[in-house]
């Protein structure tokens, strides 16, 4: 997902808010299916608690249902991973009847990287390993740690789950040499329903 520059500032104060993320990716999502000649439509999950902006949302098309849950990691703590995984079991309970054999979960997170220990450890959590452009990471005054836990053992532990699809991206671009800003990070993993 590209960002233009003009959205910079906004990220920049620790992030997108969990509603712009998850209705930006809502809405390109269904505009590529729409693009493959899938009709489809899109729109947020009934939240809990009526004062917040919409940030979950479901994809449904002929080929299937994407369920978009969305979770800012603003520490990237334990308090913060804990509260993904408090809105995959919120969403199970609360979608459970509705969850087709083929849908999709897509968890969906954006974070600031910043000089403490479990934002440092972030990557890794998420997809298992360190970056390949460590070199990069260092050259733009970040260092990154392995962690003691993974994104993938706590939802086959909590949620009997496997993501079989895990990337992150660096959408940002410095406008003067084109270089990506690593300090921001987009993560997402996939998982399917069986």
């Amino acid at each position: 997902m590209k960002l233009c520059e003009k959205h910079y500032p906004t990220i920049h104060n620790q992030g997108m808010s969990e509603h712009h993320l998850g209705a930006a990716f809502s809405r390109r999502l269904a505009r590529t299916l729409n693009e493959f000649g899938h009709s489809c439509d899109f729109g947020p999950l009934e939240s809990t608690k009526s004062s917040d902006l919409p940030h979950h949302y479901r994809v449904s098309s002929d080929v299937g249902t994407v369920w978009i849950l969305t979770s800012h990691m603003v520490s990237a703590g334990k308090v913060c991973r804990q509260k993904l995984f408090k809105q995959v079991e919120a969403w199970r309970r609360e979608y459970g009847y509705a969850i087709q054999p083929n849908d999709l979960l897509l968890l969906l997170s954006d974070h600031w990287i910043s000089r403490s220990k479990q934002s440092r450890e972030l990557l890794h959590w998420w997809t298992g390993q360190l970056p390949d452009e460590i070199d990069e990471y260092s050259a733009q005054g970040i260092s990154l740690y392995e962690s003691d836990s993974q994104l993938s053992q706590s939802l086959e532990s909590l949620f009997n789950l496997a993501p079989y699809y895990i990337k992150f991206s660096h959408p940002l671009k410095r406008s003067n040499n084109q270089q990506l800003v690593r300090k921001y990070i987009q993560l997402y993993a996939v998982v399917q329903w069986d």
